[in-house]
């Protein structure tokens, strides 16, 4: 799992629209590209266990990553 901060609504006055940060599990972080011109990921660092336990985007857990 990872935790990013992601493209978000850049047009909002809230910063935490701007670049909102969500937990992904592997697979998803994969899929968007990190360290390419495309990703949609500003920043990211290993999963620290503060934002939950579940993928944003697929719903994976991280016990369910680990099996």
């Amino acid at each position: 799992m990872k935790i990013c901060q992601v493209w978000g609504d850049l047009s909002s006055e809230k910063s935490g629209e701007n670049y909102p940060t969500d937990l992904f599990c592997d697979e998803c972080f994969e899929s968007m590209n990190p360290g390419k011109e495309d990703s949609g990921i500003v920043a990211y660092q290993d999963d620290d266990g503060s934002f939950g336990d579940t993928c944003s985007s697929c719903g994976k857990t991280t016990d369910e990553e680990e099996e």
